[in-house]
């Protein structure tokens, strides 16, 4: 995956960026007047840009589109949802009766914002995008890529390892249909090591958004619950956004550990020989697409849901992982012991995808740590 600042660094230090392409790259007829006068604006997410995952995918998609039509970009990079919401009501206003004005909304945190500020744009081809989230909102399209089918593949793929799903934050609907998915295949699916049934266990890092940018969290979690066995072999199953990077700090500062992860967003091969395979989310396609159709006078669905039937999500097998590991064990003795897994389980994981049931929020217990943020406990097994 080609890395975000390829495309932010040239433009750094502005907010109005003006993308550039070479003539053959260009739009012709209608699409070329469009992209000549039109603006996309990314509003990202509060501290999501350089996650090296979801955030990071979904701009690399805009930039993208930006660069190969020549359409002018905006980039709004929020503190926080209060100036957020100030940023949406300012563009709301500038472009109420702008033609060919687009704005798009980079994360579920904004589902309210969206709804508490109507968006009433007179001009011609000018829109609103929300992903993330398949709410209806009034004047708005929205679109989510369903992690429920993945998740529940990367649950099947686990099998014959204890697995822990470190996540976050409770209640986000996307965070909690991933841990629904993945606990769901492993009810089925975990199966025994050495003659004892695999557990799962279930912990989340903090009670709101915050979760999402504590990697010395994540790492002193993962340190403490290594330190209480001889040897620490879990799966982990990370829904952490920015905080992931402390997982892959443990993994990478422990070469001899027995635990693996799984890559989670983007091919994350590379990171850590500890990564077997990625859940890959691929959103900077599918926001890719939905500019192409803007820019060529397409409607977009008021609401959409895609997922692993549409290619939005997928699994990736790291190449030749056994083979750039310091330590392995049998369960993986075969190479193509995960390529297997997947191949077995994909189309029971699409069938129970497009039976997706509603995630429930998990209940929240005061963490014993004494960190003030994190919540959990040692998290929920069974």
């Amino acid at each position: 995956m080609k890395k975000l600042w390829y495309y932010i660094v040239p433009l750094c230090c502005v907010l109005a960026l003006s993308a550039c392409s070479s003539d053959d790259d260009r739009p012709t007829g209608r699409d070329e007047g469009l992209a000549r006068l039109a603006t996309v604006t990314l509003m990202a997410t509060p501290n999501g840009l350089g996650d090296n995952g979801y955030n990071d995918a979904a701009a690399e998609g805009v930039f993208a589109f930006a660069g190969e039509t020549g359409t002018r970009l905006r980039l709004l990079l929020p503190k926080d949802e209060t100036e957020a919401q100030t940023m949406y009501r300012q563009w709301l206003t500038e472009n109420a009766a702008q033609d060919s004005a687009v704005l798009i909304l980079g994360s579920s945190v904004y589902e309210t914002i969206a709804r508490s500020n109507r968006a009433t744009l007179s001009g011609k081809s000018s829109r609103v995008l929300l992903f993330e989230s398949d709410a209806e909102i009034d004047g708005i399209s929205t679109v989510i890529i369903s992690r429920y089918g993945v998740s529940w593949l990367a649950g099947a793929m686990s099998q014959g390892f204890d697995a822990l799903v470190l996540t976050a934050t409770p209640g986000i609907t996307l965070l909690e249909e991933s841990v629904a998915g993945f606990q769901e295949a492993r009810k089925s699916y975990a199966g025994e090591f050495e003659e004892r049934p695999c557990q799962t266990t279930v912990h989340y890092l903090a009670e709101g958004a915050s979760g999402f940018a504590m990697p010395d969290s994540a790492y002193r979690y993962i340190t403490r619950r290594a330190d209480k066995v001889l040897n620490y072999d879990e799966m982990i199953f990370p829904l952490l956004g920015g905080s992931e990077a402390g997982v892959l700090r443990y993994l990478n500062d422990n070469e001899f550990t027995t635990a693996l992860m799984v890559g989670m967003d983007v091919d994350q091969t590379g990171l850590s020989s500890r990564i077997p395979f990625s859940v890959v989310i691929r959103i900077g396609d599918v926001l890719k697409q939905y500019l192409a159709d803007w820019l060529a006078g397409r409607e977009w669905p008021a609401r959409q849901r895609l997922g692993m039937k549409d290619g939005a999500a997928d699994i990736v097998i790291t190449p030749r992982f056994a083979q750039h590991l310091n330590i392995w064990d049998a369960r993986y003795g075969d190479p193509d012991t995960f390529q297997r897994l997947y191949e077995k389980y994909k189309e029971e994981a699409m069938e129970k995808e497009s039976l997706t049931p509603d995630p429930k929020p998990h209940p929240l217990t005061p963490s014993p740590s004494g960190e003030g943020e994190a919540y959990g406990g040692e998290g929920s097994s069974y």
